[in-house]
């Protein structure tokens, strides 16, 4: 198949229309999303940050066949795309896979979600160098979640916009700070998540000791179809050790579940061997992989 490959920095409304309607599909066809959050973020104006840039691959009648998502950063240059479920086998997933290597012309990590067999066949093919594997994981919210208590002198309460997140900001960047991509979270990201249809300040509860110092927060997420999500967990390395983390989760999962969430879900590093422990301990148990796949063809 003759294929029009276009990069742009910016996508015009249509071309936005055109890679949801095919993310779409391919969330039908392969039961999982194609794209992470941060890059379906990148298709709004004002969620670019100027280190991104996007694929768009055309077939002679001027379908979108495939799209791919950069994420060019100079320390870790990031790459994920989707074929339409119309269009596969016919070279489209390796002609963008060759595009992005040829512009990023280094080491290239590439996401396979749900780890994709074809996704996974074209990044051996590439030369895979290592591999990182990321769980998701689910558990039911049918019962009552029993709470825990919190640490003395900690306290519970919610995120408040325009006023907390600087402090949001500097506990994450310390409780993740070996995080690839959690760490890179700004107070512009912050802000932007804000905007989002589905935040919601009362699910974004944070913990503070009597001096107002924060100490960590769960922030959870409801998805559109009641999924609810364990969306960032965070606990500052110096409250770390004192059982904050797992009062904050079930905090956090009993405010989904009155919110109306059957189940909740959460995504953690195959390797993070402290949070499936502790995860597995409340009831969690393995839903899927994503994988990212470091390439360098040399």
């Amino acid at each position: 198949m003759a294929l029009a490959l276009t990069w742009l920095t910016h996508l015009s409304g249509d071309q936005i229309a055109d890679v949801l309607a095919l993310l779409a599909a391919a969330e039908a066809a392969d039961g999982f999303h194609a794209l992470s959050e941060a890059s379906l973020l990148r298709l709004r104006p004002e969620g670019s940050s100027g280190t991104g840039a996007h694929l768009l691959a055309r077939d002679p009648d001027g379908t979108l066949a495939g799209y791919a998502a950069l994420d060019e950063r100079s320390d870790r240059s990031t790459a994920e795309f989707a074929v339409h479920p119309e269009h596969r086998r016919h070279g489209v997933g390796a002609a963008l896979l060759a595009a992005l290597l040829d512009r990023v012309r280094a080491p290239l990590w590439l996401w396979a979600h749900g780890e994709h067999p074809a996704a996974l066949r074209l990044a051996q093919r590439a030369g895979v160098v290592s591999r990182r594997a990321l769980f998701q994981l689910r558990r039911s919210l049918a019962e009552p979640v029993a709470p825990r208590a919190l640490p003395d002198g900690v306290t519970l309460r919610t995120f408040l916009p325009g006023e907390d997140e600087a402090a949001v900001v500097r506990v994450n960047k310390r409780a993740f700070a070996w995080h690839p991509e959690q760490s890179r979270l700004t107070t512009g990201d912050l802000a932007l998540l804000e905007t989002q249809p589905w935040f919601d300040s009362k699910g974004f509860l944070l913990a503070v000791d009597p001096a107002g110092r924060l100490l960590g927060f769960h922030w959870t997420k409801m998805h559109p179809d009641g999924l609810g999500e364990v969306y960032v967990l965070a606990v500052d390395p110096d409250a770390q050790g004192t059982g904050l983390g797992g009062a904050l989760t079930v905090a956090g999962l009993a405010y989904l579940r009155d919110r109306g969430a059957p189940e909740a879900m959460l995504y953690v590093d195959s390797d993070n061997t402290a949070a499936l422990r502790t995860y597995r301990n409340l009831g969690f148990a393995h839903h899927h992989t994503d994988v990212q796949l470091l390439l360098d063809p040399g």
